[in-house]
């Protein structure tokens, strides 16, 4: 199964402070030590300068796991680089740079990120940026006599022409699109004989995080166009931290949790986690609560011969909190015979029953967290799955996911007679006796002594681990399966639990 058939690729997000010209002295930097030397960060555009409409506003943000709150702050721009002297950031490993670039309007128009060590004195930081690409959705009512209708999108000196056999309503959707302020539509009608019926030219805002929507009709006859511009796709709003949806993270118990739709930064030291692997490798591991076994249905739509349709979203049909929810989810084929289905036009699973689609269960698991829009994680295992946040259908609307592992990964998901086949981990909770406080950590507040007994690529492994707990008085003596296994031996370092506890955690990173 392709990966690019399961989601369209989308930017990071997170929240901007006010803007203004590029050229600066990066007033916001944080200053620790003035007479400090600072972390010299250099972002390079891909190819050529970029046009200067594109690039109004630069920032950065610096976290780490170890770094309480994220350091930000405005960069210049310099011939075809944008460069700041970054103050605040402690030596360490895994301290993740992140650049930003956006238009007047704030639409994001390149983005960047590299993971690095923070050496004393400091090496230079370079971040190397890709420019960002939405997607348009275009319907149109157009009268008989028009049967092909081009679509020219002009954006950043860039085109993208299609041409579409159409037969009054046309629905469809054009990826790839550089994202900016006013990208220009060009449409063209025409009838059988090549005549051109219909010419306009419209524009629409491209965004890499919201799906933007065209509507056009045309009147028969004198061909009368109006050309609206409604509201993005409606976007779910997603709350993980309910106590329908958590055990270890409920909002009623950590008030500091974001609020419902809020953004979640699972870079932060609450959910990203240190531990190890089976013979001492240093792992990092997301934390998304308990789960069960059962994977939950997503759909993927495929053509006649199994192939996903590339720019069909997954459809989903529960959220967090709701019965039978998961992060988990068995991936179930819909198989369209139509050649000329427009791509989402199906977005729920009520209209796939209505329509009388073959729906195939298979055996292939997909690992995606559906979270708030703007939500962020950059690390995975597997460096050709995306970080950023993708989106899917929910209901007829747009729903937002973190993509850990999927069909094509390195870290293949472990699954059989529908049940997620959990490996074990080794582990402790921090108040010795349950998980609704979650584990235990060392006093620097990142790392556990959790042990993972299988690494991504390893047969076996899952990200769904079954626990196996020990008291916190042996905290120090796990660090591996073999000390794991010499702790098991003594009835008095484990602790009993009255049902087995299931925790997605997915290994990230390994040292």
């Amino acid at each position: 199964m392709r990966l690019t058939a399961l989601c369209g690729w989308v930017g990071l997000v997170w929240g901007l402070g006010a803007c203004g010209a590029p050229q600066r002295d990066n007033p916001l930097d944080p200053r620790v030590d003035p007479e400090g030397a600072g972390v010299e960060l250099v972002a390079r555009f891909p190819g050529t300068q970029p046009p200067a409409e594109l690039i109004a506003y630069l920032r950065y943000q610096v976290s780490a796991p170890d770094l309480g709150s994220p350091v930000r702050g405005e960069m210049n721009l310099v011939g075809g680089e944008a460069r700041a002297e970054v103050r605040g950031v402690p030596t360490g490993s895994g301290r993740i740079f992140r650049v930003e670039a956006f238009d007047a309007n704030l639409i994001r128009t390149f983005a960047g990120a590299d993971t690095v060590l923070v050496a004393d004195p400091p090496a230079p930081v370079h971040v190397r940026l890709e420019r960002l690409q939405g997607s348009l959705e275009l319907s149109a009512q157009l009268p008989p006599e028009i049967a092909k209708l081009e679509v020219r999108v002009i954006a950043g000196g860039d085109t993208l022409s299609k041409i579409y056999e159409v037969e009054g309503l046309h629905e469809g959707r054009i990826n790839g699109i550089p994202t900016g302020t006013g990208v220009q539509v060009e449409l063209s009608g025409r009838d059988n004989q090549e005549q051109v019926l219909l010419e306009r030219r419209l524009a629409a805002d491209v965004r890499d995080d919201l799906v933007a929507h065209l509507s056009l009709s045309a009147q028969s006859g004198a061909l009368q166009i109006t050309a609206h511009f409604p509201p993005y796709v409606a976007r779910v709003a997603i709350d993980r931290f309910s106590d329908e949806a958590a055990v270890i993270y409920r909002r009623s118990n950590r008030p500091q949790l974001p609020g419902p739709g809020a953004a979640i930064n699972f870079d932060g030291p609450l959910f990203l986690h240190r531990g190890y692997g089976p013979n001492g490798e240093v792992a990092w591991f997301y934390n998304l609560d308990v789960r069960t076994t059962q994977p939950a249905p997503v759909y993927v739509l495929v053509d006649r011969i199994g192939q996903p349709l590339a720019g069909q979203l997954p459809i989903f049909d529960l959220l967090p909190g709701q019965a039978g929810y998961s992060d988990l989810w068995q991936i179930h084929q819909v198989r369209i015979l139509d050649r000329d289905y427009p791509l989402n036009s199906l977005s729920s699973l009520e209209a796939l029953s209505a329509a009388g689609y073959e729906i195939t269960p298979g055996e292939e698991i997909m690992h995606c967290a559906l979270v708030p829009p703007g939500s962020t994680a950059s690390l995975r295992f597997d460096p050709a799955t995306p970080a950023a946040a993708q989106q899917g259908w929910y209901r007829d609307q747009i729903v937002d996911y973190l993509l850990f592992e999927h069909p094509n990964s390195v870290a293949q998901v472990d699954f059989g007679a529908g049940r997620i086949n959990a490996p074990e981990m080794f582990a402790f909770f921090e108040n010795d006796v349950d998980i609704s406080d979650g584990f235990a950590l060392d006093p620097l507040g990142a790392g556990t002594h959790n042990v993972a007994t299988r690494l991504p690529g390893q047969e076996g492994y899952a990200p769904l681990w079954v626990l196996t707990v020990f008291r916190v008085a042996v905290f120090d003596q796990v660090q591996s399966v073999a000390s794991a296994l010499d702790q098991s031996r003594n009835d008095a370092s484990l602790i009993e639990l009255p049902e087995l506890i299931h925790v997605d955690a997915p290994i990230v990173k390994v040292e």
